[in-house]
């Protein structure tokens, strides 16, 4: 069984995570993790403090010379920023402070802040790094696009960046919808018997866990509920690569809607609960989009739940025996897909 846990606040001395269930012998080097560090952090809108934060890490166990021991692998990423902002009774509306503060009967919404904060994605980003690479040692590929940005359809470099210009000049932010592919995908994945075990739902958990993410829809997602059973009966990848909540051998597609990021540079009305004046809530450290580094990690965090399906599917301690018998599977099964 494959399972992660992170800690850290976004101030604190350091991010950490641990990635337990990982098999030995995935062949992974520091440059590797680096890169797909560097995606999330350098993604277009980002804050200010990226250009801080370097995410160096350590990798504190589970690694011997570059390769997986089948030991819990435990991740340290020490954060550059470790000025605490001052305690605060004014919740940023938009952000978990106010559910938080009332949650756990505080009157400081930094305590809240600082774990909710999208900081953690940068543990989630590094521990699935080694999911990533697994999928690719498989010829199992995941990417990821940015469809939509604020009122943008279509979005290129160009064009993102003089719309991120215009909003940061209008002192606004932006949200926008991404979208992840993972292609050549044994069929079979995941499971129909309980709810729990159809992988649309584990991704949909994974996904929507981002900060920021609203919405999840796989294949035709939405636009299904308009059409007739006729129409998407003619075009199966519509179905998105799952169906009764396996994987059917197709490249699969998933959808996040990421709304805009709610700390704003001019203020947003808000509520002191310790005095329940109105005041303006301030931000000067937020993104002016998130879903570019969103889709970085929902890469990250579809890789680790599809990592975990496969294991569960194929078992195997070692990537030797794991890659074994993913290819007979892919062997015997593409006889039946290629006559489809």
């Amino acid at each position: 069984m494959l399972r992660y846990l992170t800690a850290g606040e976004s101030h604190g001395k350091y991010l950490s995570g641990i990635l337990e269930g990982f098999p030995a012998g995935v062949k992974i080097t520091r440059e590797y993790i680096t890169a797909q560090l560097r995606r999330r952090r350098q993604a277009p809108g980002r804050s200010a403090r990226q250009a801080r934060e370097t995410d160096a890490f350590e990798i504190v166990s589970g690694l011997s010379g570059n390769i997986t021991t089948g030991a819990p692998i435990s991740v340290l990423i020490p954060n550059a920023s470790r000025d605490l902002p001052l305690p605060s009774s004014l919740p940023r509306p938009g952000h978990a402070d106010l559910p938080g503060m009332l949650k756990y009967g505080l009157l400081n919404a930094v305590l809240i802040r600082e774990r909710a904060s999208g900081r953690e994605t940068a543990m989630r980003t590094a521990l699935g790094t080694f999911a990533m690479r697994l999928h690719e040692l498989l010829h199992i590929n995941i990417n990821s696009r940015v469809l939509r940005l604020g009122g943008l359809r279509t979005v290129t470099a160009e064009s993102a960046a003089a719309e991120l210009l215009r909003a940061r000049r209008a002192g606004d932010t932006l949200g926008g919808v991404f979208e992840v592919t993972v292609e050549n995908l044994p069929a079979g994945l995941g499971g129909f018997s309980q709810w729990d075990q159809r992988l649309g739902s584990r991704l949909g958990a994974a996904l929507m866990g981002i900060n920021g993410v609203k919405g999840f829809e796989v294949g035709g997602g939405f636009c299904l509920a308009a059409a007739g059973g006729i129409e998407v009966s003619k075009a199966p990848e519509l179905s998105g690569g799952l169906d009764g909540g396996m994987t059917n051998g197709r490249a699969l597609t998933l959808r996040c809607a990421v709304k805009p990021v709610p700390g704003l540079p001019g203020g947003t009305l808000s509520t002191d609960l310790r005095n329940f004046h109105k005041r303006l809530s301030v931000s000067k450290t937020s993104d002016t989009t998130a879903v570019f580094a969103a889709a970085v990690v929902g890469e990250h965090a579809a890789a680790l739940e599809l990592a975990g399906a496969l294991l569960e599917k194929f078992g195997g301690d070692s990537f030797s025996e794991i890659e074994g018998r993913v290819n007979v599977w892919r062997k015997k099964t593409g006889k039946t897909l290629n006559r489809l």
